[in-house]
């Protein structure tokens, strides 16, 4: 036995760099530990590590560097005897959330199923399937599928309602019922829950959930389609300053901006020619 890295040591220092903001310090340090995990072929500290790491890529929008994470992650579940276990549908359903951000949608949507399956046979935990069905919400509504996208939310929605402590998950289930039901011109309701989410995090975190921001650019997207052009720019530049402030300037943030630069010429088409847009 070469040894094992200290598991809790490194979850209680991540935790720690999280809470204080320091995100520039978190990638060097698991890159460290990563690198000790190796030496000491320490499978276990290698798959903790990676699962880590895969999770700062992917809020970072990295995503070539959290598939390759998320891939050791799976390889080493692998070589452990744990393909088919809970533990193995939570590394499907991280590896499904990369294939989302790189908009390999169909891919992302056979890994969901795959997880899907396994907590089936199992009887997953409650969070987990909620976390599953947002996920699988996600990827119906951008494959077009919007009625099974909203099903997805409902789904995750009657489950999380029954975890209190879980309330910033719920609120991303109501992002993506109201993203889904403005694919489909539901406007009311769309932005009834878009809102409600709004609450919801705000009730749970204020603004600090990384995940703000997507509701408040849904929101911006929603006054866009509607013509509420200055409510969408104001909105569209709070979601920009919140992507800017927990990641930088990301591919989210340059798409915020080119949503507000394109907004902004309505806006001035709209002051410049006299035109009240027809609300709807």
């Amino acid at each position: 036995m070469k040894g094992k890295v200290d598991i809790q040591e490194f979850y209680s220092v991540l935790d720690s760099l999280y809470e204080k903001k320091e995100m520039d310090k978190a990638e060097p340090y698991m890159l460290e530990v990563l690198s000790r995990a190796g030496n000491l072929e320490d499978l276990e500290g290698v798959v903790s590590v990676c699962n880590e790491l895969g999770g700062l890529y992917r809020a970072m929008r990295r995503t070539d560097e959290a598939l390759w994470a998320y891939e050791k992650v799976m390889e080493g579940l692998e070589q452990m005897g744990l393909k088919g276990t809970r533990n193995y549908a939570s590394a499907l359903i991280n590896l499904g959330n990369v294939h989302i951000a790189r908009k390999s949608y169909e891919k992302a949507y056979g890994i969901d199923r795959q997880a899907l399956e396994i907590l089936e046979r199992l009887g997953g935990e409650a969070y987990q399937r909620a976390a599953l069905y947002n996920n699988m919400s996600a990827v119906l509504r951008e494959l077009g599928r919007t009625k099974e996208a909203q099903d997805m939310a409902l789904r995750a929605i009657e489950i999380i309602r029954e975890l209190p402590e879980c309330m910033g998950e719920l609120a991303t289930s109501y992002t993506n019922l109201g993203q889904a039901q403005a694919k489909e011109y539901a406007f009311s309701d769309a932005r009834q829950n878009l809102m409600h989410a709004l609450q919801l995090y705000e009730n749970s975190s204020g603004d600090r959930d990384i995940h703000y921001a997507n509701a408040v650019y849904a929101l911006g997207n929603l006054d866009d389609a509607q013509g509420y052009y200055e409510n969408a720019e104001e909105r569209y530049i709070r979601a920009a300053k919140l992507i800017e402030r927990d990641f930088g300037h990301t591919c989210d943030y340059d798409q915020i901006m080119e949503d507000l630069q394109r907004v902004r010429r309505k806006v001035k088409k709209v002051e410049g020619n006299g035109i009240i847009p027809e609300f709807l």
